[in-house]
């Protein structure tokens, strides 16, 4: 299965969730150029070299908050990344027992759309 790399713009953060074989790592960083460049440091030293490879998606909870930063790195390092709306963000959130501010609700909220894609078991 592929690895998920979940990231939730705020206006002061950026909030990242990235999945493991043993669990999901959570960590913030500012909302700036340096702190995009440390949670993709973040991110790229905890994923490693996932066998079926990874999925980033980005969302967020207020059309305002600058996503420049990540999706400005995104773009510079030809990272595609899916995009997860403030409604299933939310909707992730209730259905799933995490604090909408959280990047695992962008993670859940991914999979429920677009999990039948990159979810599918090994026949």
């Amino acid at each position: 299965m592929l690895k998920i790399i979940a990231i939730l713009v705020l206006s002061s953060q950026l909030s990242v969730a990235v999945e493991t074989d043993a669990g999901w790592q959570e960590r913030s960083f500012p909302n700036s150029v340096d702190g995009a460049s440390q949670l993709m440091g973040f991110a790229v030293e905890t994923i490693g070299s996932p066998e079926d490879g990874v999925r980033v998606a980005v969302g967020w909870l207020n059309d305002n908050d600058n996503d420049e930063h990540i999706i400005d790195l995104l773009a510079k390092s030809g990272i595609k990344h899916g995009l997860t709306s403030p409604d299933d963000v939310r909707k992730a959130a209730v259905a799933n027992g995490v604090a909408e501010t959280s990047a695992l609700a962008v993670a859940h909220a991914d999979i429920a759309r677009f999990g039948f894609l990159y979810r599918r078991k090994p026949k």
